[in-house]
């Protein structure tokens, strides 16, 4: 469904045919904003075998600008195992951050989400290998009114409405709040809500979270879990 369609059905369900009662601006602001909600809410775009150029002695990479969510890094097609700057102090017993550069075997994503790091380092023999992402990722923006909701993936068109229902009450928040209006609203989220806890039931297991202390220790004995060695002697 492209932004003139999507705008069409909004101005239905706001009682507005003639596309009148809300500034053209408003009504585009309110198709993006109602995309990236049900991104954050559902995490069903995925963007997948994103590439990052490694450079050796270097632990620290920029996230894609449309970054929501890890689902995976690989290294030279081997899974990190992903971890967070706390779970690595917690868990090693030592400052992590000195670990001789070597072979990456865990990931962690900055608080706030605009970088990631590999531990070790890469050295220079790892640096020759492939770092990929696949990552749950916010939509683009409509640069137009022909482009397509929801980064035009045809398999995700079938959500189209919860767009279109949750851009409807948004705009109905630039009126005043009478009953009517806030009935209104909240018939309009009850029906965005039905088509998100969709999305959500088939898109809820994509996402590869951090190990926890409890149950998923990374660390053991100094000594990463599984073949892996970053604090070995």
């Amino acid at each position: 469904m492209d932004r003139t369609t999507a705008r069409s059905y909004i101005a239905s369900k706001v009682e507005d045919p003639d596309q009148t009662r809300f500034t053209l601006a408003q009504y585009n602001n309110a198709v993006d904003l109602a995309q990236q909600e049900f991104s954050i809410d559902a995490r069903a775009i995925i963007q997948t075998n994103t590439s990052t150029v490694l450079v050796a002695g270097t632990a620290e990479y920029s996230l894609p600008s449309d970054f929501l969510v890890a689902i995976m890094f690989r290294h030279n097609g081997i899974k990190l195992a992903p971890t967070t700057k706390y779970e690595l102090s917690f868990q090693s017993g030592q400052d992590w951050s000195t670990i001789p550069n070597g072979t990456p075997v865990c990931v962690y994503t900055r608080e706030e989400n605009t970088a990631f790091g590999l531990v070790p380092a890469p050295d220079a023999n790892a640096a020759t290998y492939t770092l990929s992402i696949d990552y749950i990722a916010i939509p683009a923006a409509l640069s137009s009114d022909s482009s397509t909701l929801l980064n035009g993936l045809t398999i995700l068109q079938y959500y189209a409405p919860a767009v279109i229902n949750w851009a409807a009450q948004e705009l109905l928040t630039y009126v005043p709040q009478t009953a009517e209006i806030q009935m209104k609203r909240a018939a309009l989220l009850k029906d965005y809500e039905r088509y998100r806890d969709q999305a959500i039931s088939t898109y809820k297991n994509m996402v590869d979270e951090p190990l926890k202390m409890s149950g998923g220790q990374i660390w053991q004995d100094n000594t990463l879990r599984k073949k892996y060695s970053a604090f070995s002697d």
